[in-house]
């Protein structure tokens, strides 16, 4: 029997309830019978190093998306300063952190390490742990990346006063089991899931630097396009130019796995077996972020009663109309208030909106540009999203020992 079968096999076995031959069971996870199960005391400490002397250090805060960050970069402000942190723990650089939040990312809060390159504080409700000597804690970060740990933690918490948090004790959370594969093997293990993670970095660098020049690309071809034949091109304020209506469908009206995709009130597309529309349409929600989301489609479709379609486009062809709302709309619904954003979109705001309308040539030229590039975009996306699906793959074969290093 090849390599490649034997796991198989083994998958087989652990998906039926059933322990492989050679392996384990901790809370109801398989790992190889040679591997250690030690407790999280045994290889951590718990940080109780407070900053009694209100140091001047920044205060980080533990994200389930965004790992370990700094707090005013979070809010976009500062929650706490020196002079009120007195009492909060000490993070060192290398420092784990648990937050005992939950989320759909996090469903037994996250637990993240100190990559800032330097030290700082954190609230008491956070739990803080440091490495004890000669101890990997490369292959114990990818470990809290996986969901291994999510059932114990669950097991030993108590509903607190609080749902969106786990109540744990100290000692309960010091006490969770973590497996221990041989030094050597932690080191393989860490070192071929952290290629894994700066291919996913590359990635999205890449796809951050490629939205940077669709911006870019978008605000300049437009308004060279603007200026160029500025004599010869229509001003049109879009309610002449296209009908604008809300939608009379409601959020309790989406079907997972639906027919047909659901425009509601946020960057996300439900479902829905039944379509209100169909035909060339943008789509904007009413509330949110004005400005910020819209939608474009050639199909059938249901709408909220909270999103506006914009659709039988008159006198300019739909795809401009619609990157031309990408690049000036926003703009525009800001004259409408006196905040830095639009919380409420109001019919006049969209039949009022002016668009610049140039031939439909120069139209066709900008939507070709603009779609090579926003395909490019979407191409990036799926090549992401399908890169993290195979690290997380990965992960649970080499996490678990289904898959030993040197079967790698």
């Amino acid at each position: 029997m090849n390599k490649k079968q034997e796991i198989k096999n083994k998958i087989n076995l652990i998906n039926k309830g059933e322990i492989p031959e050679g392996y384990k069971c901790c809370w109801g996870y398989f790992y190889p019978a040679d591997w250690d199960i030690k407790k999280l005391k045994n290889l951590f400490d718990k940080v109780k190093t407070k900053n009694t002397n209100n140091a001047n250090l920044p205060v980080l805060t533990n994200s389930a998306t965004q790992g370990v960050i700094l707090q005013d970069e979070y809010f976009a402000r500062e929650i706490i300063n020196n002079d009120n942190a007195d009492g909060y723990y000490i993070v060192e650089d290398g420092d784990f952190m648990y937050n005992p939040r939950i989320s759909s990312n996090a469903p037994a809060g996250p637990i993240n390490r100190n990559h800032l390159a330097k030290n700082g504080i954190s609230s008491p409700l956070y739990t803080v742990f440091r490495a004890k000597k000669d101890k990997n804690s490369e292959f114990i970060e990818n470990y809290f990346k996986s969901n291994y740990w999510h059932r114990y933690m669950k097991s030993v918490s108590n509903q607190g006063a609080r749902h969106d948090r786990l109540n744990i004790t100290d000692d309960d959370f010091m006490n969770m089991p973590i497996p221990q594969p041989s030094k050597i093997e932690q080191e393989k293990i860490a070192e071929i899931l952290s290629c894994c993670d700066k291919i996913i970095r590359l990635k999205e660098k890449l796809l951050v630097e490629k939205t940077k020049e669709q911006k870019y690309i978008r605000f300049n071809l437009l308004n060279f396009f603007n200026t160029k034949n500025k004599t010869n091109n229509k001003l049109e304020k879009l309610g002449n130019i296209a009908k604008i209506q809300t939608g009379n469908s409601n959020t309790q009206d989406k079907i997972i796995d639906g027919n047909y995709p659901f425009y509601v009130r946020s960057k996300i597309i439900e479902r829905s077996n039944k379509y209100t529309y169909d035909g060339e349409a943008i789509l904007i929600p009413g509330d949110g972020e004005i400005g910020r989301i819209f939608h474009y489609i050639n199909g059938k479709f249901d709408y909220h009663q909270r999103v506006y379609k914009i659709s039988d486009f008159k006198g300019a062809l739909g795809r401009y109309i619609y990157y031309y709302l990408l690049e000036f709309f926003e703009r525009h619904a800001l004259k409408y208030t006196a905040r830095a954003t639009v919380n409420s979109l109001r019919l006049p705001m969209l039949t009022d909106f002016i668009i610049n309308i140039p031939n439909k040539l120069e139209q066709q030229k900008i939507i070709t540009l603009m779609d090579n590039i926003e395909n490019q975009i979407k191409y990036q996306k799926l090549e992401l999203k399908q890169y993290k699906q195979l690290k997380k793959s990965l992960a649970q074969l080499l996490l678990t020992g289904i898959v030993r290093v040197n079967e790698v």
